[in-house]
């Protein structure tokens, strides 16, 4: 819920897994095989360019830095006309690598464009990419390190474009240049040696599930080549600029799991002496090497480097605390990293344990804001007074649909703005530590942060203070139980801050006091109404405060305490709606995105208390108008649709003026989508690619308006039959989309079948297909369910025509043997049970075939109405059936007895089942009994009177 919750890591701190499949256009890894080199091309190297054309050329680079626009559009009417000559690229190489005499612009400029070229050319014949290596070779010498490192640019879009086994070459020169007395040419080709590698482990990653020969030609280059000469000059007796290509090279592996993933077991006699060069490098000097090299060793603790144990990891450890309190702000920022990883294993939480009186003080020192924030820091987090400035575009992140189904973050924020800024800096990787570390401490790090905090928070500087609420904030939800004693005066400090002369004590006050909303609204809070009511108070009155940052934390935090309190929130309606609607007049582009997430919330939270009069003409009237005036390609169109979605699943009739104008739009949106997305699959040249999260979002709404109104919404069909868009975007290629589709299809099914029956013919045989691709779990679970509720609405005879399609797929997402999915194949069980429910005797000869995994998937699932309904089911087709059970008689009883107690609907059936069965067995009913767990022979003793 909106921004800046809760001290969570940053997103894509580290590259994870390995999905994907390689780049387009690129072929890094593979090509001609490993032992097959080029022969430089005589016709390349004998290659004359006209003299008079290079001088022109020079002349071009030259004038591309006038400030006149007509010159500027001259240069660049020119320079197409050369780019037609077939060999305009050995012209570039030739100006960029052997023109020595012209100045380092106009050289560069020809390298650039010349790295454009190759990087946009088809193929590139051997004999120019042999010239063009052999002359950037040269250049990697070159007196500039301003050439050198365009050489190396250009030399690594050559490897990505004709692969590793076509520049075998080129690349071991490169490597036997790290072996030259020039400290020039040796930092021209570490430069880069480095880029190559960093590409070539990214694609390394693409082929994680492909066969490893395709990587071979770079895998075999690095082992054998590359690394044993990389690993001489990470040494402190190396130059500097050698330790600091050296390790940045190493890192590119070790970052990446490339040196202790079994996938690529070349690389994993390189893990140990990869540790052995970070104990080294430890004691350096150098700020960039130690950046590093704090890095290398967060990468060890969190990927549990096998070569890891208890002795090193606490020199390590002990290694990273002084590294937190490094002078140099880079090397903190790294250390910093290490604390979080820490608290997810037991060994290194038994090594954190006895260090903590000395850690947290460091965590907090390194929470007082920093130049580094104050530089990350939009200037609209610091003006007092700047509400009626209108935002700029780029202030305003992109918006992402929210899919039905996804979760939010653990502590429901997201990992920018509000009280924390877009940028990732050692302030928040200390917050992050602190959070995380409270949780595995609990109340141990309490008696040491507790007195740092309180001494903080009574510090003159209010900087200082602030840093004493983050704490506070961070400890929430780990020390709670351990706070309670000390929340009603930490509360009222809070609401105090709340209204701070400074806007960044004010907005990390409210983020703060929204932490402990757990509290604030338990039954077991004495002063429960009190405080909620004050903190309410405090909270909406920043949320139309003069700050636009502080406006942000307060909707943001309003937001969450919602979701806590709930019906609490019914006395204070008037109040909260008033604010909402004033805030609506107020608030400029960015924070409007977070005021509809706390409206949609206020929804969620109270539910029908909301459809009041007074309250629904107040909220719709804003909304409806944002919807009338908010252009389709304006990402804010997401957040809106998602309020509206929310106030219509809880407003029920009373959102029915809104209605029409919304369908009618919803259904252009998505069919112009539609249309788009078929377009560009057909072209994806011609056409953009459409964006489908505004269509999934329009879908999602539908979903709500059908939802709320449940079987009023046959007014609405009625008049303009919105199912008609579900056929055409189930065939969309997108996730989301049909993801979308699916629960809308579901929802459909029970509030208005007769608008659906007809489109049914079309969307059955999709449902199968979706689960038998199983391509999304959250796709394949809307599927099933949409199957779900169909099948009980409509009845066997209409269902018997697709029922072995349908049945055919669920059971292919039951026995896939690759990566069981748990909630999903829940959830393709109990629709397998409301199938039987309904057509019992139908499925009888299928039962058989997915009877043993149903028990056993069964037996897990939580006990509800859905559990019980889907047993209903079972009876009905054991009854059917009674074969398809007799070779899984154990997991039937097991299932069977995870009832405790049983439903008085089922008694009787489960009764009749197991005595049946146990009749039918007659001698070889005690052997059977045998393999039952010994729970389950006492339940069956107790509950059903069975005995072997």
């Amino acid at each position: 819920q909106g921004q800046g919750h809760s001290p969570s890591p940053r997103a894509g701190r580290r590259p994870s897994g390995g999905p994907g499949g390689p780049r387009p256009g690129t072929r890094a890894l593979s090509g001609r095989g490993a032992g097959d080199w080029p022969a430089q091309s005589a016709a390349a190297m004998d290659w004359q360019g006209d003299e008079a054309r290079l001088g022109q050329l020079c002349q071009l680079f030259t004038l591309a830095s006038s400030p006149d626009n007509n010159v500027q559009q001259q240069v660049m009417q020119t320079l197409n006309q050369f780019s037609s000559m077939p060999d305009f690229n050995m012209y570039l190489v030739t100006v960029f690598a052997k023109m020595q005499g012209q100045s380092e612009v106009v050289r560069q400029r020809a390298g650039l464009l010349l790295k454009t070229n190759l990087g946009r050319a088809g193929t590139i014949p051997q004999q120019v990419a042999d010239y063009i290596q052999a002359n950037t070779l040269a250049a990697v010498r070159d007196p500039s390190k301003v050439i050198r490192h365009t050489a190396g640019t250009v030399i690594t879009t050559i490897v990505n474009k004709v692969g590793v086994a076509s520049c075998c070459q080129t690349l071991d020169k490169l490597a036997e240049c790290l072996g030259d007395t020039s400290a020039e040419v040796v930092e021209g080709s570490f430069n880069a040696l480095n880029k190559i590698c960093e590409d070539g482990v990214t694609i390394l990653k693409q082929f994680w599930e492909s066969p490893p020969e395709q990587a071979l030609p770079f895998v075999s280059w690095c082992t054998e080549r590359l690394l044993p000469r990389v690993f001489e000059y990470a040494s402190p007796n190396a130059p500097v600029h050698a330790r600091q290509n050296a390790i940045e090279c190493l890192n590119h592996f070790a970052l990446n799991y490339i040196f202790n993933d079994p996938k690529y077991p070349q690389f994993q006699p390189y893990a140990q002496r990869y540790v052995e060069v970070l104990g080294v490098l430890a004691q350096d000097t150098d700020v960039a090497v130690l950046r590093d090299v704090c890095k290398g060793f967060v990468c060890v603790i969190e990927n549990n480097w096998e070569c890891k144990n208890p002795q090193m990891c606490e020199v390590v450890l002990q290694y990273m605390l002084k590294a937190s309190r490094h002078p140099e702000y880079v090397v903190r920022l790294e250390a910093l990293e290490v604390w979080t990883p820490c608290t997810n294993s037991p060994l290194m939480l038994q090594l954190v344990r006895p260090m903590l009186p000395e850690l947290v003080p460091v965590l907090l020192a390194n929470m007082v804001y920093s130049n580094a924030d104050y530089m990350g820091m939009e200037q609209s987090q610091i003006d007092d007074d700047n509400a009626g400035v209108p935002d700029q575009i780029e202030d305003i992140k992109p918006r992402f649909h929210k899919e039905q189904g996804d979760e939010d973050d653990e502590d429901g924020g997201q990992s920018s703005g509000g009280a924390w800024g877009a940028e990732w800096t050692a302030r928040k990787a200390a917050a992050s530590s602190l959070d995380n570390l409270a949780n595995a401490f609990r109340s141990e790090i309490l008696q040491v942060v507790l007195p740092l905090i309180q001494q903080k928070l009574e510090d003159q500087s209010w900087e200082v203070q602030e840093s004493g609420v983050l704490a506070l904030g961070a400890i929430a939800f780990g020390c709670m139980d351990s706070l309670v004693q000390f929340l009603p005066r930490v509360m009222e400090l809070l609401l105090k801050l709340c209204e701070a002369p400074k806007p960044l004590l004010r907005s990390i006050s409210c983020w703060c006091a929204s932490r402990f909303s757990q509290w604030i609204c338990h039954e077991q809070n004495p002063n429960r109404e009190e405080v909620l009511r004050s903190v309410l108070k405090a909270l909406l009155q920043r949320v139309l405060d003069k700050n636009k940052r502080v406006q942000e934390a307060a909707c943001s935090a309003f937001a969450t305490l919602e979701e806590e309190a709930r019906n609490q929130l019914v006395p204070y309606l008037d109040d909260i709606v008033q604010t909402l609607v004033r805030a609506f007049q107020y608030y400029q582009a960015k924070n409007l995105l977070i005021l509809y997430d706390a409206v949609g919330t206020l929804a969620d939270s109270v539910g029908s208390e909301l459809d009041k009069p007074q309250y629904v003409q107040a909220l719709l009237c804003p909304m409806i108008q944002k919807f009338d005036t908010v252009p389709d390609n304006d990402r804010s169109i997401i957040a809106l649709f998602e309020c509206l979605s929310q106030l219509a699943q809880n407003l029920g009739e009373s959102f029915m003026p809104a209605v029409p104008r919304i369908v009618q739009r919803c259904v252009r949106l998505v069919l112009d989508g539609a249309r788009a997305a078929q377009m560009w699959l057909q072209n994806p040249n011609e056409f953009e690619k459409p964006d489908r999260e505004v269509m999934a979002a329009s879908i999602d709404l539908l979903s709500g308006i059908v939802e709320g109104m449940m079987e009023s919404v046959s007014q609405v069909l009625a008049q303009q039959n919105f199912i008609c868009v579900v056929p055409e975007v189930l065939k969309d290629t997108a996730l989301q989309v049909k993801q979308s589709a699916f629960a809308l299809v579901g929802d459909c099914a029970k509030n208005c079948i007769d608008y659906l029956v007809p489109f049914l013919p079309d969307i059955l045989p999709l449902c199968a297909k979706s689960l038998r691709e199983n391509t999304s779990a959250t796709v394949s679970n809307n599927a099933s369910w949409a199957i779900g509720e169909i099948c009980v609405k409509v009845g066997p005879e209409f269902m018997a025509p697709y029922l072995d399609d349908i049945l055919q797929a669920l059971g292919t997402v039951l026995t896939r043997q690759h990566a069981p999915q748990q909630l999903l194949m829940q959830n393709v069980c109990i629709t397998l049970g409301r199938l039987g429910l309904v057509c019992g005797p139908q499925m009888g000869k299928s039962f058989g075939d997915f009877a043993k995994i149903w028990c056993e998937v069964m037996k897990t699932a939580r006990l509800d109405f859905e559990k019980v309904n889907a047993f209903q089911g079972l009876c009905n087709m054991i009854k059917a059936n009674p074969q398809g059970c007799m070779t899984c008689i154990p997991q039937l009883a097991g299932a069977i007895c995870s009832f405790y107690p049983v439903p008085p609907q089922l008694q009787p059936s489960f009764q009749e089942i197991l005595h049946s069965y146990k009749q039918t067995l007659g001698t070889n009913w005690p052997g059977i009994h045998a393999q039952m767990p010994q729970d389950v022979q006492m339940k069956l003793a107790h509950l059903y009177g069975i005995s072997a």
